[in-house]
Formats: structure tokens, C-alpha cells, sequence
């Protein structure tokens, strides 16, 4: 019997980062006001939403939920929107196939068990410390950061440091070549 891939390995394939959004891109609080859902977004996320586009990775969200909050974000990242899907692993495979990459190339990053399907298709399942125990166990990857709290972001610079691109990245931002 094979030996599962190592999380190097699996980090070393990925091509495309799709994420749940509400406790992953956001700490999972809902507020409201009169005028409707407020989100919170983590501009450390932004950021490595922006490294990962740089280093050719195919980006999305997929939400459950939506609202224009969600819209607005997906917009300001330049990421694909899958919004109202409650079936996750269906849209993770509509992604892989517009995108003409395999599962295991993708990272899913989720926080609770409507994520559980779509990460157990990815390549790489990650998660955040604020996740559904469930989730926790399954994910291959944890991140120390919470959702909404750069958690993202942390997972992006993992994978491009095992792909040996995220010096050159940097080294590019120092030189004034970023965006």
C-alpha cells in the first residue's frame, strides 16, 4: 500500500486555492445593521490573495451564504465568486474543471462541516483553529492564525516557501517590482 503524500508534498502540487468564507475569510460573527450584513476581512488575507495571483494560482471563494459583503470582497481580490452552494465539493469540481486542474492540485481551506466534502477532495484540506473539531481533524494543514486574522495568508506564504517562490517574491517587493 502507497504512503499518502507528505503536507510538502502536497503544498509542492497545489495550483488553485478555493475558500470557504464565513469563519475562514472572517472570524464567523454575523453583525447586523439596518442596512444589512456587516463582514470583517483581513487585509493580511488581501494580501496573500495578491502573492498567490502573482504566482499564477487560480483563486476562489465558495460560500454558502453570499450577500453583498461577499460580492464586494470577491471583487477588490479578483477571485471567483461561487455564492449560494451549499454543496461545496460540486463547485470545487465545476473550479477544477474551468481551471483545467486536477483536485489534488487545489488547496480548500474550511472551517465546519458543510467545507468537509470539498476538503476531502483537495489536494491539500487546510483549516483554522477556530474550526469544528471535525474539520480540524480531517485538514492535512492548521493554521496558528484564526479565521479573519491573516489565517489565510499564513497558509499562501506555506505553500509558496515549499514551492521555493516565496524569496523570490519578496525579493521582487524589495526591488519595487510588486504591484
Amino acid at each position: 500500500m502507497a504512503r499518502p503524500p507528505s503536507v510538502a508534498e502536497r503544498m509542492a502540487a497545489i495550483r488553485g486555492l478555493v475558500c470557504d468564507v464565513d469563519g475562514v475569510l472572517t472570524d464567523g460573527r454575523l453583525h447586523y445593521s439596518e442596512v444589512g450584513e456587516v463582514k470583517s476581512f483581513s487585509v493580511a488575507d488581501g494580501f496573500g490573495f495578491t502573492l498567490a495571483r502573482q504566482a499564477g494560482w487560480r483563486l476562489a471563494l465558495v460560500t454558502a451564504r453570499g450577500g453583498g459583503a461577499v460580492e464586494r470582497r470577491a471583487q477588490e481580490l479578483g477571485v471567483e465568486l461561487v455564492s449560494g452552494e451549499r454543496d461545496k465539493a460540486k463547485a470545487v469540481r465545476a473550479l477544477c474543471a474551468g481551471w483545467q486542474l486536477e483536485p489534488s492540485q487545489i488547496a480548500y481551506v474550511g472551517d465546519d462541516w458543510l467545507d468537509l466534502p470539498a476538503m476531502a477532495m483537495a489536494g491539500l484540506a487546510a483549516t483554522v483553529p477556530n474550526a469544528a473539531a471535525a474539520v480540524r481533524q480531517r485538514a492535512h494543514w492548521l493554521a496558528s492564525a484564526a479565521g479573519g486574522h491573516g489565517a489565510v495568508r499564513e497558509l499562501i506564504e506555506a505553500i509558496l516557501r515549499v514551492q521555493g517562490r516565496l524569496d523570490a517574491l519578496l525579493a521582487d517587493y524589495l526591488a519595487g517590482r510588486g504591484p
